[in-house]
């Protein structure tokens, strides 16, 4: 007799044997679970019960009811959600209560079933998904068109079997004939029925760049619009684009569609991100997958390796880059060995600071190094096995501005800092190169492979985990750049992210009202950043981090504390690899709960990763350092020789539509031995068709990158361009793009209408504005601005009236302030006629001050 019992949830009879059983013991109906299944997991409804009923093994259930506790899908046996625990929630139940992480339901269990046949590669999948999630129409209309297809073949070869059963055969057949006669005597449905049965089984081999391609007639499943360049889950039949995929990438694996939370194959994703950013970028080395058969359960096991050339060429066009290739085929041809002359083995490339002997890499690995190490870490994929945060350790030199920067690009974009390195494997020759964005031009930076190193063999500086040499071989190159390694220690992280990537920098003070504003912005644009702790003088550092430090920041997490609610963590990385934060949320801080441990892989090594809160973090830290890197953005640079006295114009054509950066650079002044940088002035104007300007943005300050960021659209637009040098009478700059597209700089002849036809335009659509209609003249009106950021000024008139203006401006205090040509002093007389405009270009140089008074009279 079957026992009834009664559902937690919903109070109703049912058999016990159509019931789920949760792991503490209490009973659901069928119905019931199936909603809790859907809605992605709950508490158990029983008061008096705290259990969570894991979405992970609702979905085994639902799974083997649907196909069979022994299912085996693309080769292997699937096991649902059998990856990180903490990426068990999309983002369409973030709300819903955190997700445990359980062992396999023993209510549920699934059976290992050997597999005897190998485990396809993703290209040689059938793009047939499994039939256990409702369909889309347009995802039913082209199963069916490929179904046809495959029909078609298979009745196709059933008549040309037919044709050669009819002709005259041999008495003796063997069992295979004997066996493929009999069922072509088979009634015809149950010939159909034997078709859509072996196209089930029927392999269709695809390429990965076709399956993107073929892609564009659906759409995003997700965010619904895009329909380029999707990812498609072949478990639970959703496709994802890119950008959303990117979005999520680092934090779910499990499909984010609502309502769905099944598992997505983190090699096959992580094979599709880079396939992708190879097909439509371009900018990532070729991935060869390979299959390797696992000696336990004979199951393939899907690998993304990548090839690293010895030299690339792709960056010909920088400055040094034909020296370098130069001597590497001489030293090929000749097989000799690298040494560099210009920063040698020798004391002086070192610093007087340090005394050390230099070995090449071959005797201080004894052979056994590589340039890129491939690190056995579940945490990491693709590129970011070989290039990662964890692979820099510092050593007794004091560049963490540098390290902590690299670290930062090497966590959120590895492939930008693969395409630092121009050499990327091992050489006999022992010459390396990296290409380096210095002063806003493009250069390539070679080494040989000789370095400082204690008795024991042991690197003085910077070292790799793994025996990798790539991080070494930056250093060397960056210490070059200085002279020595002494003179690099100390320094800008703005200055490092601008070498390495060409893209603008800037800094976010922590103390600034709108701090919390702006590292949000920065967050939604996924730039860089890289912190800095307090200088000792100014506050007291304690509990863990170390006084005026640069630190990575890796990443900014939201959680759900059971007493604390919604909290913000940010993750950040010591360059030292050891020395973490011991305040709130520290390592062994008593505000971790078990489920917080285990979702945010807290380990208990002395990594230098840690975690602190947003507040903590304000009163800690002094800045941020960040890099605004864009995905496929193009660079583009001239080199400008100028004076104090004159401004240099520039112009360039816009084709393609879209965000750019526009940049002044002045040389390092750590090499140029100036104290300070000089003051410069940018402005960008768009040339109109009837040959006036509009004001488009302009920055002016004491720095040695000076950048706008613009919204351009097709069209000529000009640059004014000047540096108030104070050290030098001549000197250089260069001026660079950092956008959609490559713009090419033409040098133009001043142009004198420039300035005055841009700020009318700007003060007329300036509020508010002064009239004088007590005077009985409403419709003149007139404006003055003084802009600090851009150091420009204007006092704008307009005469919409049908009298004569006649005033004097006479200013009573002009401090920091100072008239364009052709005004002077501080006394304007305007004698406007009716319809006309009037605008006095005004410099702002620094902080101001301005008092004035005005006399006015009209005449007919």
């Amino acid at each position: 007799m079957i026992k009834s019992v009664k559902c937690i949830k919903c109070l109703q009879d049912v058999k016990e044997n159509a019931s789920y059983k949760a792991k503490c013991g209490h009973l659901y109906c069928n119905k019931c679970i199936d909603q809790i299944t859907a809605e992605g997991g709950a508490n158990c409804l029983d008061k008096q019960c705290s259990y969570f009923l894991n979405i992970s093994d609702l979905m085994n259930r639902q799974f083997q009811k649907l196909s069979g506790s022994n299912q085996m899908v693309f080769g292997k046996q699937v096991q649902m959600f059998s990856g990180d625990p903490k990426k068990m929630t999309s983002p369409s139940q973030q709300n819903k209560a955190t997700v445990k992480q359980n062992n396999q339901n023993t209510n549920t269990p699934i059976k290992q079933q050997k597999n005897t046949q190998p485990r396809q590669s993703f290209q040689d999948r059938s793009p047939i998904p499994i039939q256990n999630k409702s369909k889309s129409q347009m995802q039913k209309q082209t199963d069916r068109v490929l179904k046809q297809q495959l029909s078609t073949q298979m009745i196709q070869q059933q008549q040309t079997q037919v044709h050669q059963q009819k002709q005259p055969q041999q008495n003796l057949q063997s069992p295979k004939q004997q066996q493929q006669k009999v069922g072509l005597q088979l009634p015809k449905q149950q010939i159909q029925q034997n078709i859509q049965n072996q196209i089930q089984k029927q392999e269709v081999k695809i390429n990965i760049e076709d399956k993107m391609t073929e892609s564009i007639s659906y759409k995003c499943d997700y965010c619904n619009s895009n329909n380029s360049g999707l990812f498609h889950n072949e478990i639970c039949d959703h496709r994802l684009c890119y950008h959303c995929i990117s979005k999520y990438y680092d934090d779910y694996c499990v499909c984010f569609v609502k309502d769905c939370g099944w598992q997505i194959n983190q090699e096959q994703l992580n094979d599709f991100m880079l396939t992708y950013v190879k097909f439509q970028l371009g900018e990532v080395e070729e991935l060869k997958l390979k299959r390797q058969q696992s000696s336990t359960d004979q199951q393939d096991i899907l690998v993304s390796k990548f090839q690293f050339e010895e030299v690339t060429l792709q960056h010909m066009q920088i400055s040094n880059m034909n020296e370098f290739i130069k001597t590497f085929d001489e030293l090929k041809i000749k097989e000799k060995n690298y040494i560099d002359l210009r920063f040698g083995p020798n004391e002086k490339s070192v610093g007087s600071n340090y005394c050390v002997s230099w070995e090449r890499l071959y005797s201080i690995f004894n052979g056994d190094y590589q340039f890129f190490a491939k690190a056995n870490d579940n945490k990491r994929f693709g590129l970011g096995k070989y290039i990662g945060p964890q692979d820099i350790i510092q050593g007794s030199l004091g560049n963490c501005y540098l390290l902590a920067s690299i670290s930062a690009l090497g966590n959120r974009r590895p492939d930008l800092l693969l395409d630092v390195f121009i050499t990327r494997a091992i050489n006999e020759q022992g010459i390396y190169c990296v290409r380096l964005c210095i002063d806003g031009l493009w250069k390539a930076i070679y080494v040989d492979d000789y370095f400082p190193v204690y008795p024991n063999l042991c690197p003085v500086f910077t070292k790799a985990k793994n025996n990798a040499i790539w991080v070494m071989i930056l250093e060397k190159a960056w210490a070059k750049l200085f002279g020595s390694y002494q003179n690099s220690s100390s320094g800008s992280m703005q200055e490092v992210l601008r070498a390495l990537t060409g893209a603008p920098t800037e800094v976010i003070w922590t103390q600034s009202p709108d701090f919390i504003h702006q590292l949000r912005k920065c967050l939604a644009n996924k730039v860089i950043m890289v912190a800095a702790t307090q200088n000792s003088d100014v506050q007291p550092i304690t509990q863990g981090l170390v006084p005026n430090h640069a630190y990575s920041v890796l990443k900014i997490k939201q959680i759900n504390h059971p007493k604390k609610g919604q909290v913000e963590l940010i993750k950040l990385r010591n360059p030292w690899g050891k020395k973490e934060w011991t305040g709130d949320w520290g390592q062994d801080s008593s505000l971790w709960t078990p489920q917080l441990r285990q979702e945010l892989k807290l380990d208990n090594e002395d990594s230098g990763v840690f975690y602190m809160d947003i507040g903590s973090f304000i009163q800690q830290f002094r800045d941020i350092h960040t890099c605004h890197v864009k995905q496929n953005y193009q660079y583009s640079a001239t080199q400008i020789k100028s004076n104090k006295k004159r401004a240099v114009y520039y112009s360039f054509n816009i084709s393609k539509e879209g965000d750019y950066y526009i940049t002044m650079n002045q040389r390092n002044q750590r090499w140029t031995g100036n104290p300070k940088y000089s003051y410069s002035k940018l402005l960008i104007c768009k040339k109109e068709d009837n040959n006036t300007y509009t004001y488009i943005n302009g920055k002016f300050t004491q720095f040695g990158e000076v950048w706008c960021k613009c919204t351009f659209t097709k069209g000529e637009y000009i640059i004014f361009a000047k540096v108030i040098w104070e050290h030098h009478q001549d000197f250089f700059f260069v001026i660079s793009s950092y956008g959609v597209e490559k713009l090419e700089f033409k040098q133009v002849k001043k142009i004198p209408n420039m300035l005055a036809s841009a700020f009318i335009k700007k003060g007329l659509v300036q509020q508010p504005k002064r009239s004088y209609d007590t005077m009985g003249q409403p419709k003149i009106q007139s404006c003055y601005n003084l802009d600090r950021l851009d150091g420009w000024g204007y006092y704008f008139i307009d005469n919409q009236s049908n009298v004569k203006l006649i005033s004097k401006i006479s200013f009573h205090k002009f401090y920091g302030l100072k008239f364009c040509k052709p005004y002077r002093g501080v006394t304007l007389n305007i004698e406007l006629p009716p319809g006309k405009q009037f605008i006095a270009l005004i410099k702002v140089l620094s902080g101001y001050e301005i008092e004035f008074t005005q006399k006015v009279q009209f005449q007919q």
